[in-house]
């Protein structure tokens, strides 16, 4: 698992440090120090997987690219004996990510310092050692403390200054800093992960603040390292350990800790990501295998599918587990979604509606019979349509009716750009979820129960948010309307929300593929859509469109050749090439820019400062929004053209809408003042991420690792027209490799997707049982459950009632129990109206999962595996799969854990030994409920109530005994107390 840790330090003179030293040591390398004559040699030094400076985008620096130059440079540029000479940063690399993505991780975050402050920025990744975690990888990043020109070092960057002058000159101080670059770093490593195709995720915030009590470990520096090496004490090496056993004891305390920490990137998960999760709080191995036991057998965690073995008893899947807070959540998502859906009040009288219809004569039927499905009265509605379904013109209409009908409708969506795309196609004023949140935390922009929220792209929203969003316009009793595609971009966090709601309430599906222009594409979106990739790919490479070149690097050069080829036949139509990481995204920007200004398309040009370093703008330019702006009303992914470039400001022509027939609607302008609004980009080339909700004429699309199935789907359904698809060889060897990598697929799963196929019914949260009732319900399944134990205070009569009740419903599991094999039992119902899981049924207590092995539960035998699977069709739970009709317990042995469970609890069984025989059992019960009757007349007298007659207890106990004295019973009763004999003579055997 992924961890965080990014820290920063300062190497100062007056503490001994030099900064030549330091980059010598970080690099391996043999550097002099002119200033003292020093020599500071690590050639020797194992480990160093990279070096490398990197210079501010738009410096021109060569010099700065000698490691000695540099820090020499900047040992000469301080006076002071005092003097700062470096700031080092210090990041743990995620062990997820291959090498070369390491190096383009640690680049990545290099490269931001650089930009943001105008420095040199030294880098290297340090492999772990044998001595340490051999996931440790790990990056030292040394920044100057001045500003890198082209002759020298300049002036001090504003990370030197103190804080007096940065809050003189608006700016923020040394700590808000630091906290931004804590939080940037995230950002970068989260990136990283996401385009790698993993699903883990680092957190800055620190434990304390997400309510953790788990220390996080130290990461220990060179000197300190050093000194524990050579059997030194070292402070930091006693922090770790006071850490470590803080957490051993905290652990210990509060076991559901740990999963807390798993749940946070993932809402189902197997114990390797528990052990992942542990092993960043616990070294020790008999510590971890401790803590690992105890995380393991926590009353929080709920296993949600055993493991899966193949004939052989070798495990093929491992269990998958999720937390009881999990299961709650998606459980009363669902649950209040299905209320909404069932409660009415918001429905659009059918005249508003076809007078909608009547404006766009065009609506195919299934985008009519969307809208009558969104109008209708139900307060929760959904709609599934495949990329390019005309999903935003049925939105339209559906606008028209709603506000015709006295609604006021709200737009929203996770990212900015599917924000502005809902807005500009359907007229619904849109913002992102993030920003609704907001407002609503602030007491800003209330729903009330004249309102319809459309969520766009609701595929993309975890299920941690969209359970925020159900419940606020649940309780403001507003209408929530759900569009999306669950097979498009998966959601970044856990869950797959959309899917597990439109699969509860119903939903209307625009399956009629309108955005490609030309049937067979439209055929081919259809392939993509069901993630039949394969196909999809074919339809594509039969026309041509999928070109293959010998690395990535000539891919590109082939996507920039064809852009501009396709501009100069057609320069109206719209273009955008899309890829999935970010640095090809820069270098397409580039190359497409940079054959732009050769031929003379770009001339008149300025330099512009943003966020992520230097940027050359001219007329014609393609302008690329990175942020929301209430103030100019653009959003994180929105597109344009700039129209003039002036001192301090760009003005730009945002790029229309789509008109029904085809034309294209000129978009307004926008005034960019770039000292207030400094996150943009050239707009050539954008990330896949992007562009879902996007539509182009043309688009092209790099394929890289990383891609999977659902990237693919997206990539593939932007265009009108054509999409090309260009391969590098040194990511794909040939069309089967390109085929395999884009045809996996990260689908997100809920909770509820295992209860289901299991058909566990979820409640809330099991209770805590005594010994006695968890042997009970082992020994006697479902049927202890509907036990009700009497209560002492209660009247007589009633006590018999029950135990007389429970004799019966023993009589009759006995009957179900010895009832023919061949009779399945019905497959349980879901009842999709109301949701309740039953979370004691999902998973035994850990004491019955510690007393039965795994080869009990699902067995090495390939007979007893056949038909586990087959009762696992039929919806069987995971314990009662696994039991064989002789592994069932006796009907002594139930009747024992009966009278265990204490249905007279003031009785001492001083008779239940071993040898009792079952006439004997049964009369200990009688005589037990006769004494119990007899020493509370008086509460009888008290109530009014009549006792149950003695002979109808008899009776009632001679009918069981008479139905359970049969030979086959009496043999087992007697082999049963040969076998104690046995144990109780070798000393086994204790009463």
């Amino acid at each position: 698992m992924a961890i965080y840790h990014c820290s920063m330090k300062s190497l100062s003179r007056s503490s001994g440090r030099s900064a030549v030293a330091a980059a010598a040591y970080r690099s391996g390398e043999r550097l002099a120090n002119l200033s003292d004559g020093q020599v500071h040699d690590y050639r020797g030094k194992c480990g160093i997987g990279h070096t490398e400076i990197v210079m501010p985008e738009g410096v021109d620096a060569a010099w700065a690219l000698d490691r000695s130059a540099l820090w020499n440079a900047a040992e000469k540029a301080e006076k002071r004996k005092d003097a700062r000479v470096a700031t080092e940063f210090e990041v743990a690399l995620p062990h997820e990510l291959t090498p070369k993505e390491r190096i383009e991780l640690a680049r990545s975050f290099s490269q931001d310092l650089a930009n943001r402050y105008g420095t040199a920025v030294d880098f290297a990744i340090h492999s772990p050692s044998g001595e340490t975690d051999i996931r440790n990888h790990h990056a030292h990043i040394l920044m100057t403390t001045r500003e890198v020109t082209a002759d020298g070092l300049g002036d001090k960057t504003q990370f030197e200054w103190r804080n007096a002058r940065l809050l003189a000159e608006g700016l923020p101080t040394s700590h808000m800093q630091l906290r931004d670059l804590r939080q940037a770093w995230e950002h970068h490593a989260n990136a990283h992960l996401a385009r790698a195709g993993h699903a883990e995720r680092i957190d800055h915030r620190s434990h304390e603040a997400r309510g953790l009590e788990i220390a996080p470990t130290q990461h220990m520096g060179v000197h300190a390292t050093e000194m524990q090496r050579r059997g030194m004490d070292v402070s930091r090496v006693r922090l770790e350990e006071d850490a470590a056993r803080q957490n051993v004891q905290s652990i210990r305390e509060k076991p559901e800790q740990v999963l807390h920490l798993v749940t946070g990137e993932k809402s189902v998960f197997d114990r390797h990501d528990v052990a992942r999760a542990l092993h960043r709080a616990i070294d020790d191995p008999q510590e971890f295998q401790n803590a690992f036991a105890q995380v393991m057998a926590s009353a929080e965690l709920v296993e949600l599918r055993g493991e899966v073995q193949d004939r052989q008893g070798h495990a093929t899947e491992l269990a998958r587990y999720s937390t009881r807070e999990m299961i709650a959540l998606e459980a009363g998502m669902v649950d209040r979604a299905v209320r909404m859906a069932e409660s009415g009040g918001h429905g659009v009288e059918a005249d508003h509606v076809e007078r909608a219809f009547a404006a766009r004569s065009w609506l195919a039927e299934e985008q009519r019979e969307a809208v009558r499905h969104v109008t209708g009265e139900e307060r929760c509605a959904a709609v599934v349509g495949l990329a390019g379904a005309g999903k935003s013109t049925m939105l339209t209409s559906a606008r028209e009716a709603w506000e015709a009908q006295g609604y006021r409708v709200h737009g929203a969506a996770l990212a900015g750009k599917a924000a502005e795309g809902l807005e500009e196609s359907s007229g619904i004023a849109s913002r992102t979820l993030a920003s609704w949140e907001y407002g609503w935390a602030n007491g800003r922009g209330q729903l009330d129960p004249g309102d319809v929220f459309v969520i766009d792209e609701a595929g993309m929203v975890s299920s941690r948010q969209l359970a925020r969003f159900i419940e606020e316009t649940d309780r403001a009793g507003a209408k929530l309307v759900l569009v999306g595609d669950p097979q498009q971009l998966q959601p970044i966090q856990a869950g797959a929300a959309f899917r597990a709601v439109t699969e509860h309430i119903g939903f209307a599906e625009l399956e009629e593929v309108r955005r490609q222009r030309e049937g067979w594409q439209r055929e081919a979106s259809h392939d993509f859509a069901r993630l039949r990739v394969s196909q999809g790919l074919s339809a594509y490479d039969g026309h041509g469109a999928i070109r293959f070149a010998e690395t990535r690097e000539a891919a590109r050069y082939a996507i920039v050749s064809e852009v501009m080829r396709d501009h100069d036949a057609k320069p109206e139509a719209s273009q955008l090439v899309l890829t999935y990481r970010r640095a090809d995204v820069r270098e397409l920007n580039e190359a497409i820019r940079g054959e732009r200004r050769e031929r003379g398309e770009l001339n008149v040009e300025r330099s512009y400062r943003t966020n992520d370093g230097e940027r050359v703008f001219a007329i014609g330019d393609r302008f690329l929004f990175l942020e929301n702006s209430r103030d100019l009303g653009v959003k994180n992914g929105m597109l344009g053209t700039v129209g003039a470039v002036r001192e301090g400001e760009i003005v730009v022509r945002l790029d229309g809408a789509q008109g029904p027939g085809g034309e294209t609607e000129k978009g307004r302008i926008v005034t960019v003042p770039v000292a207030e609004y400094d996150k943009f980009d050239h707009g050539y080339a954008t990330t896949i991420h992007k562009s879902q909700g996007a539509t182009v004429d043309r688009s092209y699309v790099l394929a890289s690792g990383g891609m999977d199935s659902h990237l693919a789907y997206v990539a593939m359904t932007r265009h009108r027209d054509a999409v090309q698809l260009h391969v590098g060889r040194d990511d794909f060897a040939d069309r089967q490799a390109l085929v395999t990598g884009l045809s996996h697929a990260n689908s997100k799963e809920t909770t509820l997707d295992y209860a289901e196929r299991r058909g566990i019914e979820v409640e809330g949260r099991r209770d805590e049982r005594s010994d006695r009732d968890e042997r009970a319900e082992r020994l006697l399944g479902d049927e202890a459950k509907a036990i009700r134990v009497p209560d002492e205070t209660e009247p007589q009569a009633a006590k018999e009632s029950i135990t007389a009740r429970v004799l019966r419903e023993i009589r009759e599991a006995r009957d179900r129990w010895t009832a023919p094999r061949e009779a399945p039992e019905p497959k349980p119902t879901f009842e999709r109206a109301s949701v309740t899981i039953r979370l004691d049924h999902l998973m035994p207590p850990a004491s019955a999962r510690e007393e039965r092995p795994v080869e009990e539960r699902t067995g090495p035998h390939p007979e007893r595996n056949e038909t586990i699977d087959r009762d696992r069709e039929r919806g069987c739970s995971a314990e009662r799969d696994a039991e064989r009709e002789e592994d069932r317990p006796s009907i002594t042995e139930r009747l024992e854990a009966l009278q265990d469970r204490g249905l007279e609890r003031g009785e001492k069984r001083e008779d239940a030994t071993p040898s009792l025989s079952i006439s004997e059992r049964l009369e200990a019960l009688r005589e037990s409920v006769e004494g119990a009757r007899e020493r509370e007349p008086s509460q009888e007298r008290e109530t009014g109530t009549e006792p149950v007659r003695k002979r109808s207890i008899e009776e009632r106990i001679a009918d069981l005994y008479a139905s359970m004295d049969t030979p086959e019973e009496r043999q087992r009763a007697r082999e049963r107390e040969q076998e104690r004999d046995r144990e109780r003579d070798r000393g086994g055997y204790e009463l």
